[in-house]
């Protein structure tokens, strides 16, 4: 079975992969379903990361075709292999060419993610963002992570802050959690999408380009945190 035409779908390998040509890194951005994928904050987020020179790639965990069928969402497992079979496929696409690549998982494609990382990392991967989603149900695989990480969580009950940040205490690569007093999932408020995007944005310019991250000291409540960079623009952030 060839894994990446179930997670490519026509929609996605035809007009997902958008290459600004100016393009200094690409981002994948999984989503577990197309309506994920399809919400206008999210295609707000890829918005932004591309007018600040990246890549995006919109992928799709669990397609129509599954879900018309009956098939129940992949797990974890699954969607390691599927992403591993994005990865393959987008090598295909960009040969000779030396370009970082973040992934940013959303919700329920988080734990998917975080699996993925940490198991099956391809050299060009330099930077993970965690967008809500549950990434303390995989908190043995955390502590395998080596990537920068970035957990973005919205106005969250003091029960789901306690959870990421005992996911945050798991994790031995700099880290980091950035919670935002706004609901982000998803029915988002207002301005919670502009402030996932700078949060994103902010953390790639940190990460992205920088093949070994550096160590640095822990900081109450957050984890180790990466010195700030300049640089950063968010264009048509306030549109």
């Amino acid at each position: 079975m060839n894994e990446d035409l179930i997670v490519l779908d026509p929609a996605v390998r035809q007009r997902g992969l958008v290459w600004p040509a100016s393009a200094r890194g690409l981002v994948v951005l999984a989503h577990m379903d197309r309506a994920s994928q399809q919400r206008s904050g999210q295609r707000f987020i890829a918005d932004v990361l591309r007018a600040n020179g990246l890549a995006t790639l919109a992928v799709t965990l669990h397609p129509a075709e599954e879900q018309q069928a009956g098939r129940p969402p992949p797990g974890q497992v699954q969607i390691k292999h599927r992403l591993r079979a994005v990865f393959e496929w987008l090598a295909t696409q960009m040969p000779g060419r030396q370009m970082p690549v973040a992934l940013l998982g959303v919700d329920e494609a988080v734990r998917g993610c975080v699996a993925a990382a940490a198991r099956y990392r391809p050299s060009a991967l330099r930077s993970l963002i965690l967008l809500d989603g549950r990434p303390d149900h995989v908190s043995k695989l955390l502590a395998r992570l080596s990537l920068p990480t970035l957990m973005v969580l919205g106005a969250c009950d003091s029960r789901s802050l306690n959870r990421h940040r005992a996911a945050l205490r798991q994790m031995t690569a700099p880290s980091q959690l950035e919670v935002l007093a706004m609901k982000t999932q998803p029915a988002a408020a207002p301005g919670a999408h502009q402030a996932c995007a700078h949060a994103a944005m902010r953390w790639l310019d940190r990460t992205l380009w920088h093949g070994d991250a550096p160590q640095v000291p822990v900081q109450a409540g957050t984890g180790p945190v990466l010195p700030p960079r300049q640089g950063f623009s968010a264009a048509g952030a306030g549109r």
